[in-house]
């Protein structure tokens, strides 16, 4: 059972990533930083906490224009929304890219 979740945005898309997942927030240049177990991300804004999300599940629709791991959809402030996994965040909110495998 979550206790809320974190609702941000970045790259004009809102996402959220369950409250219990989060380590850290911290203000960093004109953004903020969200510590993870697994990594930081990167937020433009940060919008709030809510506990009041009708979770879908990202379907095949949504697989198919994009790969990467997902919760769950819902629509907050009339806006759609991704739930993360925070385990495997999206590339699009990692603070830095990924290194890539082979080089120094």
């Amino acid at each position: 059972m979550s206790t809320g979740y974190l609702v941000l945005r970045r790259g004009g898309v809102t996402w959220a990533v369950a409250n219990q997942a989060v380590r850290g927030l911290t203000r960093s240049g004109t953004g903020f930083e969200v510590k993870l177990a697994a990594a930081v991300l990167a937020a433009d804004e940060v919008v709030g906490v809510t506990v009041d999300l009708r979770l879908r599940p990202a379907g095949a629709a949504l697989r198919r224009f994009w790969p990467e791991a997902a919760c769950g959809l819902a629509v907050h402030d009339r806006l759609p929304l991704v739930l993360i996994d925070p385990s495997t965040p999206p590339r699009s909110l990692l603070a830095a890219p990924p290194p890539v495998e082979g080089s120094a």
